[in-house]
């Protein structure tokens, strides 16, 4: 099948959970013998190309960049992105689009699809479609609205945006009917997650139906990679690993690990501000918080899970997935992990859920570095079957087949 997949970003560039789960479909689709093209936005400067097509790590990619006009914003449509995506759709031959998100292509991609007889399906990887934040995580002073109430969401925008806010208000408004509408026009939606899913049909809201389709492992685990449990000889390892950002709650982890007599702290990844890598280094230091940063790893490098005997996932966001979780507990690694979102429903008996607060954190924390039986008893937990990216790709393509068919 000539499959399209549309993603706001895509790596060399940026590699996001969102963009990593949509390489692996991708090359899941084409072991499968389907014909992939990724078209990607970005977030470098348009250089008067309006389409540069790259090899993007084993996948065809076209990659689409706005122009200076065209940035983020209450504006979801973008028309000349939509028109260029739909004139990709007709040049390539596709049979049928696949929705990974819109945010800097454009908020018509399935309704474009649609007029030209191209069937859209989409999956929701975050809560974009019910907030420009992406995470429903406002800023100080600022709560989140329930279900559909948008009150609390013109001075929250306002934040970002230099608008009056009953401008704001119009454009959420006119936001909300886009976005409803592009939900409207798709055969099938799906969402990573059950949180994911009841969020969305909450907050947008949406009354259809949104199937859930985990996304599993993105890889293969290397036999050698299962790491040992803590005997409680030596240092505890506890560690992090992704996009280190103040969002991910790196901040409070090294704030929960002061005062645990024994154990190091590991980050591995990016600092993406280095301003907050200069904070986190210094407050540690401050601390007495063993801190050792392994940077980033490759895909031919050992997993940085394999490292730990204790992986910490204290995001600060609303989480719909929780890909790092599932890669640590398939090499035997227990977690503890924030009770924001879905990091939870990955966990299975395998770790702990706590409130993201350094209070909570240290808590469990100081309490599991005292008893190494119990990290043991949970580390035999995650001895257990995983979801796999291709088992992901074979519902895609039973969507897509039905999808195809409906035309």
């Amino acid at each position: 099948m000539r499959v399209a997949l549309a993603c706001h970003n895509f790596p060399p560039e940026f590699r996001g959970g969102t963009e990593q789960v949509v390489l692996a479909l991708a090359l899941a689709l084409q072991r499968a013998g389907d014909d992939v093209v990724v078209y990607a936005g970005s977030d470098l400067p348009h250089d008067g190309r309006d389409a540069i097509e790259e090899d993007g790590e084993g996948v065809r990619v076209v990659r689409v960049r706005r122009k200076p006009d065209e940035g983020y914003g209450l504006v979801v449509r973008n028309l000349r992105v939509r028109d260029l995506v739909g004139h990709l759709l007709v040049e390539h031959r596709r049979e049928v689009l696949h929705v990974h998100h819109w945010s800097t292509l454009s908020g018509q991609l399935a309704r474009k699809a649609r007029a030209l007889g191209i069937p859209a399906i989409a999956t929701l990887h975050d809560l974009w479609t019910t907030c420009g934040r992406f995470f429903r995580r406002p800023p100080p002073g600022i709560v989140c609205p329930d279900g559909a109430d948008r009150t609390a969401c013109a001075p929250c925008a306002a934040r970002s945006l230099d608008v009056p806010l009953p401008s704001l208000a119009r454009g959420l408004r006119h936001r909300d009917r886009e976005i409803r509408r592009e939900l409207a026009a798709l055969h099938a939606i799906t969402a990573p997650s059950r949180f994911c899913a009841e969020a969305v049909r909450t907050h947008a809201p949406w009354p259809g139906a949104i199937e859930v389709v985990p996304h599993g492992l993105l890889g293969e685990v290397p036999t050698g990679e299962r790491a040992a449990p803590w005997d409680g000889r030596g240092p505890l390892r506890v560690g992090t690993f992704g996009n280190l950002v103040r969002e991910k709650g790196v901040a409070v982890l090294v704030e929960a690990m002061a005062g645990i007599a024994g154990a190091e702290l590991h980050l591995a990844g990016p600092f993406l501000d280095p301003a907050f890598e200069r904070e986190v280094r210094a407050r540690a230091a401050e601390l007495g918080v063993t801190l050792h940063h392994h940077g980033p790893w490759r895909p031919d490098d050992p997993h940085p899970a394999a490292r730990l005997h204790l992986a910490v996932f204290p995001s600060l966001c609303q989480e719909t997935y929780g890909l790092v979780v599932e890669e640590a507990l398939a090499r035997g690694v227990p977690v503890v992990v924030s009770d924001l979102g879905a990091l939870g429903e990955r966990v299975e008996g395998g770790g702990l859920v706590v409130p993201p607060t350094r209070v909570a954190l240290a808590s469990v924390l100081a309490r599991l570095a005292a008893a190494p039986d119990e990290l043991r008893a949970l580390a035999a937990r995650t001895n257990r079957p995983f979801a796999r990216i291709d088992d992901a790709a074979e519902r895609y393509r039973a969507l897509y087949r039905a999808a195809v068919a409906s035309v």
